[in-house]
């Protein structure tokens, strides 16, 4: 399981007023991180479920913690998955949780809801060129962090085209899970793209990335027909 920043958070989700507390120092917060980093011959088809892969809710699926959300997959293995949701911003600022950050006084980054598992935790997700300490390469360059440093760094980089977003909470499956739910039907699996997560507006994502995966996924669920040709 990856260490997360930790603050206290009160928060009701899409579109309700938010209330937040910090309760810790900026110094207290988590700054471990264990990286990620995925195998140069780990590459799975690109439907199939791996870090570094969107899923995007089915138009059935109901649950209000997910419906209609894309998820970017952060860690996939046999002992389940965890991901933030890309789609779901707040109007609370990174800098009224974080307000002892002297680098974001002036900025007006606003916090997404990464997940309804540890409200109370934060994550940074990062494009960069570069590799930074403490950060996991999810895909491309995109990282994952929760240290505080890294956060810093981000910031400083921001104005040199890197681009972060921080989101509270995260999604989080047992093992076998994920699976289950993509068996049947919850969700679409599709290879993850940068210009999706920092760059579109995010009530544009889920409405493209359904559109297009649905008939992908209708496609390749059609069966294959043999057609025998013969003279009458």
């Amino acid at each position: 399981m990856i260490p997360l920043l930790r603050f206290s958070v009160t928060m009701a989700l899409l579109g309700v007023a938010c209330m937040l507390s910090v309760t810790a120092s900026a110094e207290q917060f988590t700054t471990n991180f264990l990286p990620l980093a995925i195998a140069p011959d780990a590459r799975p088809p690109d439907h199939e479920l791996a870090r570094g892969k969107f899923l995007i809710a089915s138009r059935g699926l109901v649950d209000p913690n997910f419906s209609q959300s894309v998820v970017l997959v952060l860690e996939y293995d046999a002992k389940g998955a965890l991901g933030l949701i890309v789609n779901r911003p707040t109007k609370v600022q990174l800098t009224e949780l974080l307000p002892e950050i002297e680098e974001l006084k002036e900025r007006t980054d606003i916090v997404y809801v990464g997940g309804p598992v540890s409200k109370n935790r934060i994550v940074l997700l990062m494009r960069t060129e570069q590799q930074l300490p403490d950060a996991g390469r999810i895909f491309a360059d995109t990282y994952v962090s929760s240290s505080m440093e890294t956060l810093k760094q981000a910031v400083s980089m921001s104005g040199e085209g890197g681009t972060f977003h921080a989101f509270v909470g995260y999604a989080g499956w047992g093992p076998g899970q994920l699976d289950q739910e993509v068996s049947r039907g919850d969700w679409h699996v599709s290879p993850a793209q940068e210009a999706i997560v920092f760059d579109r507006a995010p009530e544009e994502i889920w409405p493209e990335l359904i559109e297009k995966n649905s008939g992908q996924w209708v496609r390749n669920s059609l069966p294959r027909l043999q057609v025998a040709v013969g003279h009458p």
